[in-house]
C-alpha cells in the first residue's frame, strides 16, 4: 500500500489495490492513513509532494472514474438493447397471436354467415313449396267438391301398346250435364322439349282436341275444356303446343265412355 500511495505500482497492481479498498473499508482507511503520514512527513521535512506520485495518483483516480462511467453506459446501452429485444419479440407474438385470432373469428363468423344465408334460402324454399303445395290443395279441394257434387263418370283409359308407353294410366271424369272434363294422371313418361300431350274427346263429328296435359302434375285434376259429346276420350303425343287432329301413330291411351 505504501508502494500505491508513493505511486511505484504498475497499472495492473493499482487496479487491484483500487478494487480491494472499495470492496474492504479498512485497506481504503489504511491507504489514507499512509497518505496523512506521507504528507505529515512531507510538511515537516519540507519537501513538497512529489509532483509525479499525485499526476500518478489523480490519473489513476480519473481513469477509474472514466472504466466506470463507460461500464455504466455499457450497461445502459445493453439494457435498453435488451428491453427494446424483449418488446420487440413480445409485440410479434402478440401481432401474430391477433392476425391469428382474427382469421380464426373470420372464418367462423364466415362459416356461420354461409350456414346462415343457407337456411334462410332453404326456409324460403320451403316456404314457397309450401305455399305452392297449399294453393294445389285448395284447388284440388275445390274440384274435388265440384266433382262429388257434379254427376260426373270416371273414364278409365288404358295404354295402346305404344312402346316406352306401356304403364301408362289416365283417368278422365266427365259431366255429360255441365260437359266439364277433369284429367288425373296416375302414370304418364316424360316427353322431350319439343313435344305435349293432348287430350282428345271423341264424339259422332270425330277427334276434338280439349288441352294439352301435363304429365308432371300428379294427384291433382287437371281441369280440360268442355266437351259436348264424346264416346271416347284418348291422348296422344303431338308437337309442341298440340294439333288440330291427332296422331294417331302416338296414340298414347284411350278409354271409351260406357
Amino acid at each position: 500500500m505504501e508502494l500505491f500511495v508513493l505511486g511505484d505500482l504498475n497499472e495492473t497492481e493499482r487496479r487491484e489495490v483500487l478494487s480491494l479498498a472499495k470492496a474492504y473499508p479498512e485497506i481504503q482507511r489504511e491507504i489514507e492513513a499512509i497518505e496523512a503520514m506521507q504528507f505529515d512527513f512531507d510538511q515537516r521535512s519540507g519537501r513538497e509532494p512529489s509532483v509525479r506520485v499525485k499526476d500518478k495518483i489523480f490519473a489513476s483516480l480519473e481513469a477509474d472514474r472514466h472504466a466506470a462511467s463507460a461500464t455504466k453506459n455499457q450497461k445502459e446501452r445493453t439494457l435498453a438493447t435488451t428491453s427494446w429485444k424483449n418488446f420487440a419479440v413480445a409485440a410479434s407474438v402478440t401481432a401474430l397471436l391477433a392476425i391469428g385470432l382474427a382469421g380464426y373469428f373470420g372464418y367462423r363468423y364466415y362459416e356461420v354467415e354461409a350456414r346462415v344465408t343457407q337456411a334462410l334460402a332453404q326456409n324460403a324454399r320451403l316456404a314457397e313449396n309450401l305455399q305452392n303445395n297449399q294453393v294445389r290443395f285448395d284447388q284440388l279441394d275445390a274440384r274435388t267438391k265440384q266433382l262429388l257434387s257434379g254427376n260426373f263418370e270416371r273414364v278409365p283409359m288404358e295404354a295402346t301398346g305404344l312402346p316406352m308407353q306401356e304403364e301408362a294410366r289416365v283417368d278422365v271424369f266427365w259431366d255429360r250435364e255441365s260437359q266439364e272434363v277433369f284429367l288425373s294422371v296416375n302414370r304418364l313418361a316424360d316427353l322431350d322439349e319439343n313435344s305435349d300431350y293432348q287430350l282428345w274427346a271423341i264424339g259422332a263429328d270425330g277427334p276434338k282436341g280439349i288441352g294439352l296435359v301435363n304429365p308432371g302434375e300428379k294427384l291433382n285434376l287437371q281441369t280440360m275444356q268442355a266437351a259436348s259429346e264424346a264416346q271416347a276420350f284418348a291422348i296422344t303425343i303431338e308437337p309442341k303446343g298440340g294439333s288440330a287432329s291427332p296422331t294417331l301413330e302416338k296414340l298414347v291411351v284411350l278409354g271409351k265412355v260406357s
